[in-house]
Parts: C-alpha cells; sequence; structure tokens
C-alpha cells in the first residue's frame, strides 16, 4: 500500500508554529528583512513552479495518464519514452530520458522512472524522477490499465520523489543555482466523468541549498528545508485541450522554511511560516504569519513579484 503521509500535516505544521514564531521573536531582528523574505519566497517558488518540477509538476504529472510508449497530460501533451521533448511551448519541459513504466498487480502500483533533463543557454535543470500511481474505480477496484481506461478513474494515490539541480541566469546576468531533493503524495479525486472539478490533497517536503549574488555583489549560500501542506482541498476545474492547470488551480496551502543563509563570514537562521492561496489566475499568494510582507509566485515559472 502506497505511504499517505499528509494526514495530520496540517495538525504537525501548525504545532511546529509556534516554535517558529518563538525563533523569529527572538532573533536579533523581530521580522523579515526585505531580503531574507524574498528568499523564503524563492523557496516556495522552487517548490511550486512547474519550471522547478515543483508542486505543479506533481499536479500535471499525477492527473497524466501513461503507457509503455509514453505519458499524456491534459490537454493531449505526450511525452515520448525515447527522450523526445514535450509537445509544449513550455521550455523547461525538456527531455525525459531512460523512461521505464512498472507494475505491480498485487499492490495495483505503477512506478515510473526517468531523468528529466534541459539545456539552454540560460537555463539548466537534470532532475531524477520516482512516481509512483494506485489508479481505481469508483468501487475501489485496482485499474491496470489507465490509458485505455481512462474513463474508469476516480481516484488516484500518487508519490513523487524527485532529486537534482536547476541553474538559471537573470536578465540582468546574476547566476543562480539550486540543488534539492523532493518527497510529496497527493490524493487526487473527482476525475469520474460527471465531476467537473477534480480535488488534490496532500503535503510536500524538499530540502535543499541554493547559491546565487545578491544586490551588494556578496554571494550568498542557503541551505533550508520547506514543508507544503493542502489546508481542505485544493480544486481544478478540468482543463480542455488549450487550458493550463496553473489557470485553474484553486484552494489554499500552509507552508513552513527553515532556511540557514551565510553571506561571507556571517550566518543566520530563519525559520518562517505562513499560507499560500490559489485562485485560478496563474499564480499564488504568498503571506507570511506575523511579518507585514505578500509576494506573488507565478506557478509556472517560479517568478517572484513583491505584492504588498
Amino acid at each position: 500500500m502506497m505511504k499517505r503521509f499528509y494526514r495530520g500535516g496540517l495538525t504537525l505544521l501548525l504545532m511546529l508554529s509556534v516554535a517558529a514564531c518563538d525563533a523569529l521573536q527572538n532573533a536579533d531582528e523581530a521580522t523579515l528583512s526585505e531580503e531574507d523574505a524574498r528568499a523564503v519566497a524563492e523557496v516556495v517558488a522552487q517548490a511550486l513552479s512547474d519550471q522547478s518540477d515543483g508542486m505543479m509538476t506533481d499536479l500535471y504529472d499525477a492527473t497524466a495518464t501513461f503507457d509503455q510508449n509514453g505519458m499524456y497530460y491534459p490537454g493531449s501533451s505526450v511525452l515520448s519514452k525515447e527522450g523526445d521533448a514535450v509537445q509544449d511551448p513550455r521550455y523547461w519541459r525538456g527531455m525525459r530520458r531512460g523512461f521505464r513504466v512498472d507494475y505491480d498487480s498485487t499492490t495495483g502500483t505503477f512506478t515510473i522512472r526517468f531523468t528529466h533533463e534541459v539545456t539552454r543557454p540560460n537555463f539548466q535543470k537534470s532532475i531524477e524522477a520516482l512516481l509512483k500511481y494506485v489508479f481505481k474505480d469508483k468501487d475501489g477496484q485496482f485499474i491496470a490499465h489507465p490509458r485505455a481506461e481512462r474513463d474508469r478513474i476516480a481516484s488516484i494515490d500518487f508519490e513523487g520523489y524527485r532529486k537534482g539541480s536547476v541553474a538559471h541566469r537573470t536578465p540582468s546576468g546574476n547566476e543562480r543555482s539550486a540543488s534539492f531533493e523532493r518527497r510529496a503524495a497527493w490524493r487526487v479525486e473527482g476525475l469520474e466523468a460527471e465531476s467537473d472539478t477534480i480535488t488534490f490533497e496532500g503535503e510536500q517536503e524538499m530540502e535543499g541549498a541554493r547559491r546565487f549574488v545578491n544586490r551588494e555583489g556578496q554571494e550568498v549560500e542557503q541551505e533550508y528545508r520547506a514543508h507544503l501542506v493542502t489546508d481542505g482541498p485544493v480544486y481544478i476545474l478540468k482543463p480542455s485541450a488549450t487550458d493550463s492547470l496553473e489557470h485553474l488551480t484553486y484552494g489554499t496551502l500552509a507552508y513552513q522554511v527553515r532556511m540557514v543563509k551565510r553571506t561571507g563570514d556571517k550566518e543566520m537562521v530563519r525559520e518562517v511560516e505562513g499560507t499560500i492561496e490559489m485562485n485560478g489566475d496563474g499564480s499564488a499568494l504568498m503571506r507570511f504569519y506575523g511579518v507585514p510582507h505578500t509576494y506573488r509566485i507565478f506557478l509556472s515559472t517560479g517568478e517572484v513579484k513583491r505584492d504588498s
């Protein structure tokens, strides 16, 4: 049976909030600086965005069907196991090499393995992925041929494990790189033909490191841990052939980030938390508990902008 570790996740996150708030209040600075708040927002953006193989990639992959010839996304984008590029204008989709599907009829579990690679002048990533699916019909019976029997699918238990690195150069020429390891589990329901809304519940855990140069020209290193958990169901309207999931997703996540930042010989630890609100416009509003910063994160690219 697949692991369902998100139940109770929000309770745990809220329990940890007391320690996080105390850590922030007892720090040398009572509130986050603009630079630190943005750094946390960029960690959350990495956890969310399709470009970084974050939560949105999980949602695309979790709602995909597949066979030995490849993976089929909503809207009919196909990814070949032979490493052909995805039929999608998103350059960060790149290629998935070593695509392999295995099925365990005893547990009803499909396991997919591949390496996701993109190499462009200002953007590179290489990510190993291990995805697990259990498809069930409305009677709770396993579905052994999800592509051929798509209309029978009522629910999916999905687990995603991804490990790798992403690097890019900003328009100003700043080099940024990150390495990470990420685990997620999602329960997907509402897939029956008569339903017009898909629901997701679950959580993601991530740890990693980032390197970049700040506005003062100093090299910054960060180590971080992040935890996202749905606060009630996340709703996705069923897409047509021209829709993107980012513009069909509604709901709220709670997050917690622990960040260790090193700039020169100075080290600082931050533990912060808050909420992420998605309203179907392709972005998410990220808020901090106890701190008056709000950032808008674009779910496709992970771009971060100060909202207030």
